[in-house]
């Protein structure tokens, strides 16, 4: 077991180690040569997506992870279960969380969760460590219904606000425009670390499927917003309109959601070419999208905090795929800079009208896949994106 005096970079989240991209990436990238100084300390279950782990200790990529114990959540979106979880199943969890790492001398402290920042000026005020705080989001931009997330998020510009005036921290955006954001609240350092793979996540280039059907990918945790009935909606008036199209949906998701989608899928009598499947491993991501044409990342516009580079347009690229994406500010840049595929209104006719003209010309989209898993290859590199970072954490 470690001792808490050897530990030179300390990290925390609300989400289970194994889940929290970013905070996995972070101490995978600064682990290795130093073991036993990198130590993670997250809850083992949270929100509605059914993302948990075991609790208790283990060792993953050379990091000392602690994952604590919480009681079953409630996953109803509804006002009296979000109380009943804050209270009865987060609350004690996170005190727990609070006495671990305030428990924990370290050099330096990465706050995987903005909801969590108080937590690393807490450890700043005991041991004097530099406290870096991750982003996914733009600030009070979250606005899923029933959701705690929400909660905060209507208090967050605020308090961050009023952090900035009395303490030093660096936040971690991920995207220029948070970034700007946070420093229009005060926040005086502030990086920029796009969400792209680790070098490990990038498969072998593998040619599409061969066939006459259209086959499209979306990968990653489901939950409203993120387009999913858009795109079911529009895959099935693709079919309608004679376009050979058929799309795969996997990822972890709340009960009542996931079967939400399945009464869509079945209403729609799409079952024969449209699937709806479980979370798969981390280490399947890649071969998901390579099952397929094109990837898809169709956030709404409905929630600010969508705004941002989703971390499914590097995945389907590094694997090799160009992607659809929703037609925001960030993602039109991104896509068009280096030709990444096509963005577009998260609205069924245009994603219709879309998916009829592609299928029209699969060789085509075929064609575009090599030249995405090289731009993914040079450009979209974790390794190479968070340099500055690195130095951050461990004065490399």
């Amino acid at each position: 077991m470690t001792t808490p005096t050897r530990t030179t970079v300390l990290l925390c989240d609300l989400v289970p180690y194994r889940h929290s991209t970013r905070t996995r990436k972070i101490a995978a990238t600064v682990a290795p040569g130093r073991p036993g100084e990198v130590r993670a300390v997250t809850l083992a279950r949270v929100g509605r997506l059914g993302m948990s782990d075991t609790p208790g200790h283990s060792c993953i990529d050379g990091v000392d992870v602690e994952n604590l114990p919480v009681r079953e959540i409630d996953d109803r979106r509804n006002l009296a279960a979000s109380v009943r979880n804050l209270l009865l199943r987060y609350l004690p969890a996170i005190w727990q969380l609070r006495r671990r790492v305030l428990a924990t001398p370290a050099r330096t402290i990465f706050v995987g969760q903005i909801a969590l920042f108080w937590l690393g000026i807490a450890h700043r005020r005991r041991w004097g460590s530099e406290v870096i705080i991750s982003s996914r989001e733009m600030p009070g931009g979250v606005r899923t219904k029933g959701s705690l997330a929400t909660w905060f998020s209507r208090v967050e510009p605020w308090m961050l606000r009023r952090a900035a005036r009395r303490h030093n921290f660096t936040v971690v955006a991920v995207c220029d425009s948070h970034a700007d954001r946070f420093r229009e609240l005060g926040v005086k350092d502030v990086l920029v670390v796009r969400n792209v793979p680790l070098a490990s996540f990038a498969p072998r280039y593998t040619s599409p499927p061969s066939g006459p059907d259209l086959r499209l990918a979306c990968v990653g945790s489901l939950y409203p917003g993120r387009g999913i009935e858009v795109l079911i909606d529009a895959v099935v008036a693709a079919r309608a309109a004679g376009a050979p199209v058929r799309l795969t949906i996997t990822g972890p998701a709340g009960k009542e959601y996931r079967q939400s989608l399945r009464d869509r899928i079945d209403a729609a009598e799409a079952g024969d070419y449209i699937a709806l499947e479980e979370a798969c491993a981390t280490g399947e991501v890649p071969t998901c999208y390579q099952r397929s044409h094109i990837g898809t990342a169709l956030y709404e516009a409905v929630d600010a905090a969508n705004d941002s580079l989703s971390n499914k347009i590097f995945e389907g690229v590094v694997a090799g795929r160009p992607v659809i994406a929703g037609n925001l500010a960030e993602n039109r840049a991104l896509v068009k800079r280096h030709r990444l595929g096509w963005t577009i209104p998260v609205e069924v006719a245009p994603i219709r009208d879309l998916l009829i003209r592609l299928a029209a010309d699969i060789p085509a989209v075929q064609a575009h896949a090599e030249h995405c898993h090289e731009v993914g290859r040079t450009e979209f590199v974790w390794e190479i994106e968070t340099l500055p970072l690195q130095k951050r954490l461990i004065g490399a």
